[in-house]
């Protein structure tokens, strides 16, 4: 009988079905399977003014933001929200750039501490699997948010570019 029931109060679709109407179509009985489908949560039972009427989930969800101003509002607010999150998740995910960087420039640095940038990026690069775009990018950012760990000089073939002058290499203080 619970199948019956459920299938005759989802196609009421959005605006239910009275309960005393399923007492008319199901007998008394219907009572039990109407409490059971409803704490499995296949069901909701509510009041519409002095009625009781039952819903399936979905269509309930639907005569909620239909009728009820602010179960609408809430809705767009978790609506918008989950579209941000969403967004959050979409976004590649930042890379731990600096400790990579930095232990290259320890392990490939000169006994006074410089390194070509150019032999830094081949291997940064690799392990992060990223860009020589993407590399220089960092480095710059690096560099320019933190002025009292890096050192950079001019020369080499590649490098980043400050006050128009190409600097290539670069040491950690």
């Amino acid at each position: 009988m619970n199948s019956q029931i459920l299938e005759k109060v989802e196609s009421s679709g959005v605006c239910g079905i009275k309960k005393a109407e399923l007492k008319k179509i199901f007998g008394a009985d219907c009572e039990i399977s109407i409490d059971e489908l409803a704490k499995e949560d296949k069901v909701i039972v509510d009041n519409k003014g002095v009625a009781h009427y039952v819903w399936s989930k979905d269509n309930y969800l639907s005569h909620l933001s239909q009728n009820d101003p602010k179960f609408k509002i809430l809705s767009n607010l978790v609506k918008n929200l989950e579209s941000k999150m969403f967004q959050i998740q979409a976004k590649p995910q930042s890379i731990d750039f600096q400790p990579h960087f930095d232990k290259a420039i320890s392990e490939m640095s000169s006994s006074l501490g410089w390194v070509q940038m150019s032999d830094v990026r081949v291997k940064v690069c690799q392990i992060l699997d990223i860009t020589q775009e993407k590399f220089y990018s960092e480095v710059s950012a690096l560099v320019e948010n933190n002025p009292s760990k890096y050192e950079i000089s001019t020369g080499g073939q590649e490098g980043i570019h400050v006050r128009g002058m190409l600097h290539g290499y670069i040491r950690k203080l």
